[in-house]
């Protein structure tokens, strides 16, 4: 077990998060991972009755860092000489938890940072940090995230250049277009990626196939085609042609046009 030490006559709190207790649930639009805590508590009327607990998760990034992954708080009202057994809940994004996934070897492995405040003590109410060791055996790790379901998806993120180039331009123009898709302007976020589209282009490289047979298209002849296929469904955000004329885009379609483009940007820059 870890301490918490306090001042004076106030006692020593020992923590510990309980064997097995960690589990991942599924939330809205992220995920809830909660542990349980078992805080032992000193005979000691000094140390008032309420425990304010502060905590900090953290993943092994290699041999010598850590990764933070979320904070979670906790407001533990305690009788003197008492267990008790809070449970913590932290929230994590799809795209963490594959990050925990792709830097995990075997079983996965987070510390817990734990601070902890008694406002109502006699003497210095703030005391000192305990770090708990926390392992998770792979199987039982891979059920869970097994038990995610569909929940737990791949996030595709947009590339960022690091020079003002085009494919700066790029991806400038797709931040754009998620910017106008977070307040439902459906049509004007596919324009914004076509733009992207047009940029690509430009830059790529790809040969147009021409008329050659299917079978003698080369590799950037066939992403040529799927650069002008996604720039033609962007482009009917225009209504201005017969077949997209009295269309509605729904916004799973301007998603899809941003991530396939995004995925375009990547192989280029």
């Amino acid at each position: 077990m870890n301490e918490l030490r306090f001042d004076g006559d106030i006692g020593t709190f020992t923590v510990n998060v309980r064997e097995g207790s960690l589990w991942i649930h599924r939330a809205l639009g992220t995920h809830s991972l909660e542990l349980q805590l078992e805080v032992v508590v000193p005979e000691s009327e000094g140390a008032g009755k309420v425990l304010q607990l502060e905590t900090d998760l953290f993943a092994h990034r290699d041999a010598a860092a850590r990764a933070w992954l979320g904070s979670a708080a906790h407001t533990l009202a305690f009788v003197p000489g008492g267990v008790q057994r809070p449970i913590l809940r932290f929230l994590l994004t799809g795209a963490q938890i594959l990050a925990l996934e792709e830097q995990r070897i075997g079983d996965l492995s987070l510390e817990l940072d734990v601070r902890g405040v008694l406002p109502q003590a006699t003497g210095y109410a703030g005391g000192s940090q305990a770090t708990e060791h926390i392992a998770v055996a792979e199987s039982r790790w891979r059920q869970q995230l097994a038990g995610l379901g569909r929940s737990l998806g791949v996030e595709m993120t947009i590339p960022f250049p690091g020079d003002d180039g085009p494919g700066r331009a790029a991806a400038d123009f797709l931040r754009e277009a998620q910017r106008q898709l977070g307040g439902n302007e459906i049509d004007a976020a596919m324009l914004q990626t076509r733009k992207a589209l047009e940029t690509i282009k430009n830059t790529s490289g790809w040969n147009w196939p021409g008329k050659k047979d299917k079978g003698q298209i080369t590799a950037d002849e066939r992403w040529a085609l799927v650069r002008s296929a996604l720039e033609d469904q962007a482009s009917g955000a225009m209504h201005t042609d017969p077949g997209t004329k009295d269309h509605t885009y729904t916004r799973a379609e301007a998603e899809v046009l941003i991530a396939a483009t995004a995925a375009l940007l990547r192989l280029l820059f």
